[in-house]
């Protein structure tokens, strides 16, 4: 944190850079005139709180701020990506938290659920543990995605210590869940909640659902109206069909089911490998931050967005999305501003 004499000369900098008299900042910032003088005031000055800080990063972020007979602040849905770098770098010098917003951490004590598709029965690799008749029955033996299921809930339980977070079979939920902050896991093939948001809500991406092991896929629509099929990287290894890249969606977006403020996020790949890739995107020690300054940088800590990515399997082993780096990102919504 800056000392206030520090933070003071800082924001008559500010100001006096664009040629500015306090009065010129009253009108964009909402504040009195004495106010603003109160916070440039070197020796004994008022520190102004973060909601305003926030304003200053904003309004100085960019020249179009002052384009017009008076100063205008712009949402930051309207920055463009270089003016929300400036805007990040003014935050950091003005003395904000330089810690981004965490997509995965919720107001405290708002309760979360893991929605999870069932494993067909088929599949179920030890069927008398799937079994709830069975005396040793597990019963995540049933659930599909069980990486994805252990690595999030494990991370949602870390940092929502104070919230109630529970995981169920899409088929098991009751009313009172769909008035919670909902995360599901897996696409339309067996997750019939993530099929029916994809069908209600219409996004820019779709899922082709898998008829058999080499089909699947993401159908995106760009800003100029293409069509684009995104499809995994299979490749036959000696008479053995193997994956080498999923591709992947994360999706947030409101919970139309629930109560005000609640929302959904899929985390949704063509193939399991997909599935855990995308979640590892925002819970891996070594790339989560990355991942959510660039979430923060692109959609401004939003409550609707979404990206398609590209998840590497590599000698089978599974690499976490980096998505600074612009061609693991195959497809964002919204479309980007200026």
């Amino acid at each position: 944190m800056n000392p206030p004499d520090d933070l003071a000369q800082r924001l008559r900098e500010l100001r006096l850079q664009q040629r500015l008299g306090q009065g010129d900042l009253k009108q964009a910032l909402k504040v009195s005139v004495p106010l603003i003088s109160s916070w440039e005031k070197v020796g004994g000055a008022a520190r102004p709180n973060p909601v305003h800080l926030e304003k200053y990063a904003r309004l100085f972020a960019t020249p179009r701020s002052f384009a017009g007979a008076r100063p205008e602040l712009l949402d930051f849905s309207d920055l463009t990506p270089e003016e929300r770098v400036r805007y990040d770098e003014l935050k950091q010098s003005l003395g904000l938290d330089s810690e981004p917003v965490n997509p995965l951490r919720y107001p405290a004590g708002e309760p979360l659920t893991i929605v999870c598709a069932e494993l067909p029965e088929q599949l179920q690799a030890a069927r008398e543990y799937a079994d709830p008749l069975a005396p040793d029955h597990v019963e995540l033996y049933s659930y599909a995605d069980p990486d994805a299921l252990f690595e999030l809930y494990s991370y949602l339980r870390q940092v929502n210590p104070a919230s109630r977070i529970r995981y169920k079979l899409v088929h098991r939920l009751d009313p009172a869940d769909l008035d919670t902050h909902l995360l599901l896991l897996g696409g339309v093939d067996w997750n019939t909640l993530t099929r029916q948001l994809y069908d209600m809500l219409d996004p820019p991406v779709k899922q082709v659902g898998r008829e058999g092991i080499e089909a699947g896929a993401f159908e995106v629509v760009d800003p100029d109206g293409t069509k684009r099929t995104l499809v995994p990287d299979l490749k036959e290894d000696n008479g053995r069909l193997t994956l080498r890249q999923d591709v992947a969606h994360l999706w947030r977006t409101a919970n139309r089911f629930g109560g005000e403020g609640s929302t959904v996020t899929i985390f949704n790949g063509v193939y399991g490998r997909g599935t855990y890739g995308i979640v590892r995107a925002l819970t891996d020690v070594d790339r989560r931050e990355r991942n959510f300054r660039y979430l923060e940088r692109r959609f401004g800590g939003g409550t609707e967005f979404s990206i398609v990515s590209r998840v590497h399997i590599v000698a089978g082993i599974l690499t976490v999305p980096d998505w600074t780096d612009p061609n693991m990102r195959l497809h964002e919504w919204p479309m980007e501003s200026g």
